[in-house]
């Protein structure tokens, strides 16, 4: 049997029940005298029991924060050696990659078509340059001496007069050759700058090994000349100084290929060429040297 649950003994004649008994019969918030104590220490039982379970709460929050924390910074450390790793990676390949400083090539002043055939001035074949725009000009009269200054705009000094004779003062004869060619120039003197360029085209390709070709290639540029189209012109020029460079009309070809070069805006190669002209033929006629020179001048060379 439970302690306390034992019924109350009745009392005896010697008395009442002994007050030990009695209490232990009574439910313990009824002991008499101790009804405040004990309902405190209840209250402070369940007090900390709480407390010891949020105490344990607390500290299995601490270690999982502190868990995060370690996962984060072996996080942040891998992401650190992965950035300066790659780093490494692309200054490497960017140092290879790297081209190598290229040379400046020294240029020269002198005009060498060959080391360019692109440049101005530079020779290319007959047809396959664009025709320059024509200027509008009176024909001169037929016997007048030929204007050997740039586009005719300086005065006609005696360099014709001093050149060769031309052909067309020759008697006719049986030559076909040669009457084509008088053709040609009496075509070119009379103004008809197309018609003449037809015909000495037709008398150069027809004629490849006559004596007279160095004459109709000059007057062949001068039909470019007089129509100020430098560029075909300086093919001609270029072309009859280079080829039948010991003729007689080389000097007057060289000062001419000055000329279109000056138009064309290659002062530096036109001066070149005017410097040539002395140094090639010293013992060209008078008024092309002066000629020449007076280029030069014109130019500030």
């Amino acid at each position: 049997m439970v302690l306390g649950t034992l019924p109350p003994r009745a009392a005896t004649a010697d008395g009442p029940a002994p007050p030990q008994l009695a209490q232990l019969s009574a439910p313990p918030s009824d002991v008499p005298g101790e009804p405040a104590n004990g309902g405190e220490a209840s209250a402070l039982v369940l007090r900390i029991d709480r407390l010891e379970n949020e105490l344990r709460q607390a500290t299995g929050a601490i270690e999982q924060l502190q868990n995060q924390q370690r996962r984060l910074e072996d996080q942040l450390k891998r992401f650190q050696e992965d950035v300066e790793f790659r780093l490494k990676g692309e200054h490497g390949a960017a140092a290879a990659s790297e081209p190598a400083p290229v040379k400046p090539v020294k240029k020269s002043d002198a005009f060498e078509p060959a080391a360019d055939p692109n440049a101005i001035g530079a020779p290319h074949p007959i047809g396959t340059t664009p025709p320059s725009a024509p200027l509008a000009k009176a024909a001169p009269p037929v016997g007048a001496p030929l204007d050997l200054s740039r586009n005719g705009s300086g005065p006609a000094g005696p360099l014709a007069a001093e050149t060769p004779a031309i052909v067309g003062a020759i008697a006719p004869t049986q030559d076909g050759p040669r009457d084509e060619y008088n053709a040609a120039v009496q075509a070119y003197r009379s103004g008809q700058y197309e018609q003449a360029e037809q015909q000495l085209r037709g008398f150069v390709a027809r004629n490849g090994g006559n004596r007279l070709v160095p004459d109709a290639i000059f007057y062949l540029g001068e039909t470019y000349f007089q129509r100020s189209r430098p560029r075909e012109a300086a093919e001609q020029y270029l072309k009859l100084s280079t080829d039948f460079s010991k003729s007689a009309r080389a000097p007057e070809a060289l000062l001419r290929l000055g000329q279109s070069l000056a138009s064309l805006g290659s002062n530096d190669q036109a001066c070149a060429t005017f410097g040539e002209v002395a140094k090639r033929y010293p013992n060209a006629a008078t008024s092309v040297r002066k000629n020449a020179e007076r280029e030069m001048q014109k130019d500030h060379c």
